[in-house]
């Protein structure tokens, strides 16, 4: 297992060349892997548009990889506009039993931060921001305007990635687990 947990405030891969995961897609679909290579994916800017109003299930296919890669990256709203991410499409990743995505008081959504002036926030922002992206499964994009709006707001957001080659092993190989697509959910305690 590697030695630092997944969500450090340092943005460093999750796994190293030689290293074995078993990727999970849900509970019943994943794949064990052995990682061939990282690699450097850099930064890329997405324009999401002018928002108005909220902009539901927007993709970003740049963030796609390719046949046995794996990205894992971060993000970091550079707007007055939060995010809501769907991953799978339809899979809302930030929630609870109670929350509701369309109100913002009941909501999980990461929004823009001043890092100087908010730190501490920032920093929890950016860890909490990481998502992976297996080959070609594109995660989805919930934008939402802060309110009140005086004028149209340009939503851009950075995403920084770090890339894997991977090989499939066969199953039962993979010694960390990854929720790659979906998250887990637990079993009934009572």
């Amino acid at each position: 297992m590697p030695d630092h947990y997944h969500l450090d405030p340092v943005f460093k891969p999750v796994l190293l060349a030689g290293q074995t995961a078993r990727l999970m897609r849900s509970v019943s679909s994943f794949v064990d892997v052995r990682v061939k290579a990282v690699f450097p994916l850099g930064v890329h800017r997405h324009d999401f548009g002018t928002l108005t109003a909220a902009s539901l299930a927007l993709d970003d296919t740049h963030l796609d990889m390719g046949t046995g890669e794996l990205a894992q990256y971060r993000y970091v709203v550079r707007g007055a506009f939060e995010i809501h991410l769907q991953h799978p499409g339809g899979v809302d990743q930030y929630r609870t039993g109670g929350s509701n995505k369309s109100n913002r008081t009941e909501a999980f959504r990461i929004g823009e931060m001043e890092p100087a002036l908010e730190p501490d926030q920032a920093q929890a922002q950016w860890m909490l921001s990481q998502f992976y992206v297996l080959e070609e499964e594109t995660p989805r994009f919930d934008l939402y305007p802060f309110i009140p709006l005086a004028a149209a707001v340009e939503a851009y957001v950075d995403f920084y990635g770090i890339g894997y080659a991977l090989e499939k092993l066969k199953d039962g190989q993979g010694l960390v687990t990854i929720w790659v697509n979906g998250r887990p959910s637990g079993d009934s305690l009572t």
